[in-house]
């Protein structure tokens, strides 16, 4: 039984040093940060932007080479339609 108490006891404490920890860094980071808030934002949201428009690209191609790949084995059924093609990826409230 005192396994189980030293095992939560430790658990405890390492999530506690993890939150404590991600508060000292992100203290720091805002502190020591070398551009503004309102620059950091719009990088941020650039980046965001670039990142997006490459995994909607990723996802493009890697949907044609799946496509292929079904076309070789004879596995094609005619339908190019992906379940979710209703979803509109470039939606403001995403």
């Amino acid at each position: 039984m005192s396994d189980n108490k030293q095992n939560s006891v430790s658990a405890g404490g390492f999530i506690s040093g993890i939150v404590v920890g991600g508060i000292i860094g992100f203290v720091t980071g805002m502190i020591l940060a070398p551009k503004s808030g309102d620059e950091t934002r719009t990088l941020f949201t650039e980046r965001g932007q670039e990142l997006r428009d490459k995994a909607d690209d990723f996802i493009a191609a890697a949907k044609e080479r799946m496509f292929a790949a079904s076309d070789r084995n004879g596995g094609y059924s005619g339908r190019r339609d992906y379940p979710f093609g209703d979803i509109d990826l470039d939606d403001e409230d995403l």
